[in-house]
Formats: structure tokens, sequence, C-alpha cells
């Protein structure tokens, strides 16, 4: 055989592989946790007969091929090298993509210095194309059969609208206005208009005309990172996620073979988002600086468009490295359709179709955008609720956007306090990403303890209510002992794949609950810090406004607004954690970038939202408003998520733990059923 080569279009479909790939792996690194912290968990999950009920129709992607063993034991999962290959392929991507995209607003502020419309035009447009075409983009992803290619088109894609971009920007900044403008503090007017570096006549209709193109570059540029996103997260993780045992969850990160226990699916996602998030805090710092240092933003126009052709490369081979050691990987993707007037549940492999124009499939993707939100609608388990719970935190604008930002500014305090304050929320943020996996295996183990064997005996053999979606999220748990594993092979996967399931529903729970505690401290700290504004005395013709208790604000609000605002970004990223799981594993495989598309989609309606409120608010004095509507959606998310627990488990709090005379009531409910 010859070694490991990219499927061609032509013979991508050609064949009927056995199940996908590999699937997404539960549990991070072994915790041991004690009884005594069990007393101490109010969202617990010790609803036998509920829990039972629902675990039918709970999709769990733990898949096993054709010899009843699932595919990544045969790929023996990743070693150490294919790891931080993906790791590095996605933090230049991450790097690149939060690097322009804060570039993007600092090139838009210096293009139309002392407006706010071209910056807020331009968001309105990237978030409304987001909505349109998100969907697209991961229907895309499904249906494309060789994941190589996918994510190398989302690469070169999204680096050269990038440079295209950047060539753009340069042609806009390089006009003689705003060229004197930039140079005004250091040079003279004269010393500065001999001394321009090439330089453009001012020219009001090809700065638009530019800005228009700058624009749809922006476009191409987060539609191709979300691609590569969909790609990544929702694709490669779960099909190169090792699969989790009693035995080797708690083999750690060191482990130099085929880490079975250190790079499962909890384990992935949480070094990804810690990725993503380091990227998010240092990638605008490195372009400030750039920025600062050479006093041109015209330099970090050329620092971002060179840091983006130098990753391609890098990219490309760390890519491949990892698809050309994964067998899961290089398996094309199938397309399934019912065969017509059978009476058989066998399925065929869909035709290949003609090749489409680019107008042809925009239009098609287009048309088959009702169908992607149905199936987000009628995804198995009902797991739309928390995607759509998550997608709502994204109106919050108690976050650290341009907004609250210029709100900071407006009341008094000092870039150098935001600038900290920030910095701390980001620690808290990438705080998340250690303690979720350890969270989600305590409590999954912790609320089992009781009552696992239980599930061990009624659970074993079962067909399961899904069991003709051979390529859906996974039945490993729902397969009897006929298929070819061991029994006690099987046992032992339902227990821990069920701890799981119930340490990410409880660990999500606590975190949107924990956002929610602490806005309300933020929100009443920003009714306090307005309501101590007041305008400046009679005898100023500045319409600013100034503060009239700066002291107490400074010591007591300020401390606030800062540290619960900080402690509210820990939750939010706990929940999201947790959501993405879930959202991994109960999505069936072949539907999984599509919904994920739509999650997109849905996701920039609520940014929409909170940009146009900000627009309809944008005076101080009414930012309080916006921040009691922040609070208000952080609830509904609540309320969304703590319903589908509640729906999934039967229960939320113990009565019995958290209030005297519980066991009372706990009794009383037994004797009820």
């Amino acid at each position: 055989m010859p070694p490991p080569q990219e499927p061609s279009p032509d013979n991508d479909l050609a064949q009927h592989v056995t199940s996908a790939s590999a699937a997404a792996v539960w549990g991070a690194d072994a915790i041991q946790s004690s009884r005594e912290e069990t007393d101490a968990m109010a969202f617990d999950d010790d609803d036998d007969n509920h829990d039972d009920d629902a675990a039918g129709d709970e999709h769990i992607l733990l898949q096993p091929s054709s010899d009843g063993h699932s595919e990544q034991g045969h790929s023996g999962g990743l070693t150490r090298r294919q790891a931080w290959n993906l790791y590095l392929s996605h933090a230049l991507s991450t790097w690149n993509a939060r690097g322009y995209e804060f570039g993007a607003v600092l090139f838009t502020a210096a293009a139309y210095p002392g407006t706010l419309v071209a910056a807020s035009a331009r968001m309105i447009i990237i978030y409304f194309a987001m909505i349109v075409f998100s969907s697209s983009i991961g229907n895309w992803v499904d249906r494309s059969p060789s994941r190589l290619r996918t994510l190398l088109t989302t690469i070169v894609c999204n680096r050269g609208s990038v440079v295209v971009g950047s060539l753009f920007w340069m042609l806009i900044l390089s006009q003689r206005d705003l060229l004197l403008g930039e140079d005004a503090g250091s040079h003279d007017a004269k010393n500065s208009d001999q001394d321009l570096f090439f330089s453009l006549p001012t020219n009001g209709t090809l700065k638009a005309i530019g800005f228009a193109l700058a624009i749809c570059c922006g476009i191409a540029e987060r539609l191709s990172a979300s691609g590569n996103l969909l790609s990544m997260e929702r694709d490669w993780v779960p099909t190169v996620a090792a699969r989790p045992s009693r035995a080797n969850t708690a083999t750690g990160p060191g482990n130099n073979d085929a880490v079975a226990g250190a790079y499962d699916l909890t384990h992935l996602n949480a070094v990804m988002r810690r990725i993503d998030l380091v990227c998010k805090l240092f990638s605008p710092i490195a372009l400030s600086l750039v920025i600062s240092l050479s006093g041109s933003t015209r330099a970090g126009v050329v620092f971002t468009a060179l840091t983006s052709a130098a990753c391609v490369p890098v990219e490309i081979v760390s890519a491949r490295s990892v698809w050309s050691g994964s067998r899961a990987l290089q398996e094309p993707k199938e397309h399934h359709v019912v065969a017509p007037q059978t009476t058989t549940t066998s399925q065929s492999v869909a035709p290949h179709p003609p090749p489409l124009s680019l107008r042809q499939r925009i239009i098609v993707q287009l048309r088959a955008y009702p169908r992607d939100v149905a199936m987000y609608l009628s995804s198995p388990s009902a797991v739309w609720l928390p995607s759509l719970a998550l997608a709502l935190l994204h109106f919050n604008m108690l976050t650290w956007r341009a907004t609250f930002i210029t709100y900071l500014l407006a009341v008094g305090y000092p870039l150098g306090t935001i600038t900290a304050a920030r910095t701390a929320g980001s620690l808290f943020e990438i705080s998340s990403t250690v303690i979720t996996p350890r969270l989600v295996v305590r409590l999954g183990r912790t609320a089992s303890e009781g009552h696992g064997h239980g599930h061990r005996h009624r659970r074993s053999g079962g067909g399961g209510g899904h069991a003709g979606d051979d390529d859906g999220a996974g039945q490993g748990l729902l397969h009897s002992v006929e298929d070819g594993g061991a029994s006690g092979d099987f046992e032992e996967e339902d227990i821990i794949d069920r701890q799981t399931l119930t340490g990410l529903q409880r660990v999500g729970l606590w975190g949107i609950t924990w956002q929610v505690a602490n806005t309300i401290p933020v929100v009443l700290a920003i009714w306090i810090i307005t309501a101590d504004l007041a305008p400046n005395p009679p005898a100023s013709d500045s319409p600013t406004l100034t503060t009239t208790t700066t002291t107490t604000r400074s010591i007591s609000n300020s401390v606030i607004l800062f540290t619960f605002l900080s402690l509210s970004r820990l939750g939010v990223w706990v929940f999201d954690l947790t959501t993405q799981q879930l959202t991994q594993t109960l999505v069936p495989s072949r539907n999984r970038s599509s919904f994920a598309g739509v999650e997109a989609s849905v996701t920039n309606i609520f940014e929409l939202a909170g940009a146009l409120a900000s627009i309809a608010f944008p005076s101080p004095r009414q930012y309080p408003h916006l921040a009691t509507a922040s609070l208000a959606a952080c609830a509904l998310s609540w309320a969304l998520y703590a319903g589908w627990v509640r729906r999934r488990r039967g229960h939320l709090v113990h009565l019995d733990r958290v209030v005297p005379g519980g066991d009372c009531l706990k009794m009383m409910k037994e004797r009820g059923r």
C-alpha cells in the first residue's frame, strides 16, 4: 500500500466505509472525589428512574466499528506529537483571526477618525453576512468528504482574505490627509508633507470604494475563520479524541504512547479553548505594540499581512502531520441516503453530484437554510436549548467589547485601570479551561457513585431508540454483546460515559448560575456609578460628564464592578466549554458542523441585537438600561438551560441536602411515584 494520500474528488464517495470515525471521548484528568464532597453538591443527579427514561434517547459519541471496537481503538488516539501539531495549527489560526479582528477596528478608527459610524456600519454588515452564510459554511464542512482539504481550504482562504484586505487598508491609510493627521503630534505640517512615505492624494470616492472592498475581505475572513473553527472543533477534534476507560482516565499528558486518557474530548476541548483565550489576550497586545513603537497604523497593517502569510506553510505542515497519522481522519466522510422502495434498513451512498458554479453553490446553500434550521431545532435530546442559551449570552454588553470600554472611559476610568481589569478578566477566562475538565470528572463520578451499578444492569444490551443512525452520535453504549465486544468493556464504557454526561450537565448549570449571580452586583454598581455622574459646572462649555463622588466610587463601587465582572467571566467560559461538548456529543456526526453553523448564525443574531441596542442607547447615562437588559439575557439563558437539565434529569436541586427536612420531602416524592 502506498503512503496515505489525500482522497481525490473522483473517488471520495466511491466506496462505502464502515461507521464514521471515532468519536468523542469523555473525561479528563481523573480526580478522586470523596463522599463528603457529594453532600455539598446542590445540583446532583441520582434520580435513577427519571435518568433511565431520559438515557434511552441520549446520543453519546462512542461509536463502535464493525468488529465491535471503536475506530479510535484502531488508531490508538493521539500521540503527544500529533496533539502538539494539532494545537500548533489551531494556535496559528486563532492568533491571526484574533489579530485581524482587533486590527480591523483600529484600521477603521484610523481611516475615519472622530466618528463611530464607519465602525458600526462595518460590524453590522459583517454580522448580517455571518447570520446569512454561517449555516452554509457548516453544511459545507459536513458534506466535504476530505477533512484535510476542507481545513486547508479554510486556512488558505482566511490568509488570502487578510492579505488582500490589508492591501486595501494600506491604500486607504496612505491618503495624505490621514498621514498628516497621524504625524501631527511629532512633526510640523511642512516637514510631514515632505517626509511622507508612499502617500496618495486625498480622494473620498476611492476611500469609500477601498473601504467597501475591505469590508468584503472582512466578510470572507470571518466566514473562513468560522469554517476553520467548525472544521477543527466539530470535525477533527471529535474524530481524533481518544476513548477513556476506568483504567486509563488517570493517564496524564506526559505519556508518550498512544494516550487514551490525556487526549480525550474534554481535555482537547479545554486546551483548544485555552489557546483561543490566550491568543485573544496577547494577539491584540502584539499588534498594539507594533503600532505604538512604530508610531504608524500602516505598520500594523504590514505586520498583520506578513504574519498571516508566514503562518500558512506551518499550519499546512502541522495539519498534514496530524492527518497522515490518523486513519480516522483519512477516511472520507459519507453521505447516506435511504434507498427508496425497499423494506430493508440498508443505506446506499449518494452519487457524486455534478460540479456547480460558485453562483449555483451559493444559491443551493441559501435554499438549504430552512432545512438547516429545522435540523437545528429537531436535534437529538433537544440539545438546541443549551446551544440557544449559550448564543443568548452574546447579547450581554457587560463584557469587554467596545461599547463597555467606551462607557468606562466616559465615566472617568483611566485606560490603565481598564487594561488591568481586562487582563484580570482574561486570567479568569483562561483558568476556566483548567477548572472545567476536573469539575466534569469530579461531579460526574460523585453523582454516580451511589447508583452506577444499577445502570450497568439496566443498560447492558438495549438497542436504544437510535440504533438506525449508524453514523450518528455513536451508539457504543447501546450495542449488545453480540456486536463483538466484551460485556465488561461495554458496561464500563456505559458507566464512564454517563458519568461524563452527568458531569457536563451539572458543571454547565453551575457555570451559568455562577455568571448570573456575579452579574447582579455588576449591574447594581453600574447604576450607582452612573447615578453619581453630574454635568460639568455651568461655566464650562464642555459637554463631557464628571463624577461627584470619585473617591467613594473608586474605592467601593469600582472594586465591586471589576471584581464581580472578572468572576462572571469564569462562569461564562465554564458554561461555554460544557455546552460545546454537549453539542459535539449529542448531535449526530453527519450533522455536527451544520448544527454549529446554525448556532453561529443564532449567535450573530444576538451580537447584532447588542450592537443595535448600543446604537439605540448611545449615552453613558443610558448604559444602566443596557446593563439591566444584559442581566435579563443572562437570566433567560439560565432559565433555558435549567429547564433543559430539569427535563433530562428530573430535578435541579436536592432539597434533602439544602433544606431542613428535605429528607421528608424526598420520601413523599418517592411515595407519590
